[in-house]
């Protein structure tokens, strides 16, 4: 068949020597005279010049084909590569983790060892009283009894003789034995465990997440920092990028970063929101929500978890450990206070929440603070009341005379204690011996004026800082009342306040509030239940929303020198323990 077409079919002693390239046709010598006569329509060529021609061009597909194939083949070899070492690296990991939560099951069986070795001592403390309290019952009873019998003995012998000589006698014993006193404290104590869900709230570990140019280095949480490392391909970006950071609900936020290395770019990233988000690097100015900016790699969806405590302890009751309705902390050193309100007393724990030591108080104790040189002030009704680091009372001043509604107090170093009067909403500063100093406020809206201040604290300067519940705001002014600036708002955005109550400031000036939110007998950040962070001047840092645990009714809060705060919550009973820088 191939030998028949060359051959021209309408000169078939021609064989088909030229092609036709506008007729994509072969043809032969005689057709280039007749029908195909090279001119507009028609460019009969060599068929052998042709061929050379394509033959290249087919040389030239075959070769980039190869090529292509070549690619797909190493591109295939990679892709098992990577899988292999997603494998290989997930069982790394997975026997690192194996070996942590072995470490961890190691320390809980030893916790849970001493714990019970503890209940068991005791267990015999408790008993041993008893024990002997019980010895003495049977010696007595067994007397006792000895004692009847001799006398039924005598009684039912019937003889007068017998009766009339020992009968003065037996009257006498019969006497001392009804009247003894027998007496039981009944059991005053019971053990009780109160478990601490720090290990099971706090993280046990953490798996980062990257793509080949994107790292961030934990796995963030709402309101605390975290590191984006940005390391670009080289050769491909001059110049210093931003970090683009999209919220679940669209809002693109944009990070400066440094440059900690030839060719790496850290940002800290503080999210504000749980959820979802987007990260992203792009040229300065650019932003992948606005379409600004040139994008320098594939984003990165990173899962932001609630601000959840990492330590919860406390319930309602009246027992050592636990609270009715605790509306203030303090922290000194590695001590937490707690003002146990309706119990009228104050305990003290470590900052890991096991309790040290409690001492009563003479009524609800609202307030409670900590003077550098140990001495415990507290409110307690309309008293202020001083005690010793070991909870002895030293002194004590009433407030009656001056104040109308004292809610919370601080102490500042020269010992002077600052009170805020709900009732007359003012501040009022007394000298440790109860002697009034100085008083400042009244109600309204006004620098120096207040509407229902409740806590109140100072900070390393001795600057006094105020919130006020009803103006949701905080004031804060220098050791001798001076007004120095005031911040805050009522509304539901994360930086606004609504109702702040407690107040503390760490030492390198930030300030944290706890807001008791709207009348609302369901918990969370949606009804203002929150805790917020500020810097010295005012600018809102974050919000901790406690979506995991929702907050009820947060008062009194107080910070850590590791970057921890603790929080009141009377409706819940209960302390928690939040991380916040």
């Amino acid at each position: 068949m191939v030998a028949s077409l060359e051959f021209c079919p309408k000169h078939i002693d021609q064989r088909l020597t030229f092609y036709c390239q506008p007729c994509a046709e072969l043809v032969c010598r005689d057709c280039t005279i007749t029908e195909h006569r090279p001119g507009l329509n028609h460019n009969p060529q060599d068929l052998s010049d042709v061929t050379q021609k394509f033959k290249a061009e087919l040389q030239m597909l075959v070769r980039q084909t190869q090529d292509t194939a070549d690619t797909l083949t190493k591109t295939k070899a990679t892709v098992d590569e990577e899988l292999t070492s997603i494998t290989t690296n997930c069982q790394t990991v997975k026997k690192e983790m194996l070996q942590h939560f072995a470490q961890l099951k190691a320390k809980l069986e030893n916790a849970m060892q001493e714990l019970t070795d503890r209940l068991e001592k005791m267990e015999k403390t408790q008993k041993e009283p008893l024990f002997a309290e019980i010895k003495v019952l049977e010696e007595t009873y067994k007397s006792t009894e000895d004692e009847l019998k001799f006398c039924r003995d005598v009684l039912a012998r019937d003889n007068d003789v017998e009766i009339l000589t020992l009968g003065q006698q037996l009257e006498n014993r019969l006497k001392v034995l009804s009247a003894k006193q027998i007496s039981h404290g009944g059991l005053k104590e019971q053990i009780s465990f109160q478990p601490k869900t720090e290990m099971f709230t706090c993280n046990l570990g953490s798996l980062s997440v990257c793509n080949t140019s994107i790292l961030v280095t934990i796995l963030p949480v709402e309101s605390l920092p975290t590191t984006v490392i940005f390391t670009p391909q080289e050769g491909h970006f001059q110049g210093t990028p931003q970090v683009t950071v999209t919220s679940p609900v669209g809002q693109c936020a944009r990070l400066d970063t440094t440059e900690t290395s030839e060719g790496v770019f850290e940002a800290v990233w503080r999210p504000q929101t749980s959820g979802k988000h987007e990260v992203g690097v792009t040229t300065r100015g650019g932003a992948r929500a606005t379409g600004g900016g040139v994008s320098l790699c594939s984003p990165l969806i990173v899962d932001v978890h609630s601000n959840n405590p990492v330590l919860r302890f406390g319930q309602e009751g009246s027992q050592e450990g636990q609270f009715n309705r605790p509306t203030d902390v303090a922290v000194s050193g590695d001590r937490l206070y707690v003002a146990d309100a309706w119990n009228q007393r104050v305990q003290v724990f470590d900052l890991s929440g096991n309790l040290d030591f409690s001492f009563h108080t003479t009524a609800n104790t609202v307030s409670v603070a900590v003077h550098t040189d140990g001495t415990i002030v507290v409110r307690s009704g309309k008293e202020v009341m001083a005690f010793s680091p070991s909870g002895k009372l030293l002194h004590k001043f009433p407030l009656c005379e001056n104040c109308t509604n004292p809610f919370g107090l601080a102490v500042q170093k020269d010992g002077r204690v600052l009170v805020a009067d709900r009732g007359k909403h003012s501040i009022f500063l007394f000298e440790a011996d109860g002697t009034l100093v100085k008083q400042m406020g009244g109600q309204g809206k006004g620098e120096g004026q207040f509407d229902l201040p409740c806590f109140i604290c100072v900070d390393e300067e001795d600057n006094i800082i105020v919130a006020e519940k009803d103006n949701s705001r905080v004031q804060v002014f220098d050791k001798n009342f001076n007004f120095q600036h005031k911040f805050g708002q009522k509304g539901r955005q994360p930086q606004d306040m609504w109702d702040p109550t407690g107040v503390s400031a760490d030492s390198r000036g930030n300030i944290v509030l706890g807001n008791i939110g709207m009348e609302s007998n369901v918990g969370g950040v949606q009804y203002g239940k929150k805790l917020q962070v500020f810097r010295p001047d005012g600018t809102w840092v974050s919000t901790i929303s406690s979506e995991g645990d929702k907050l009820s009714k947060p008062h009194g809060v107080a910070v850590t020198e590791d970057g921890h705060l603790f929080v009141a919550d009377p409706k819940d009973h209960c302390i928690r323990k939040y991380r916040y820088m």
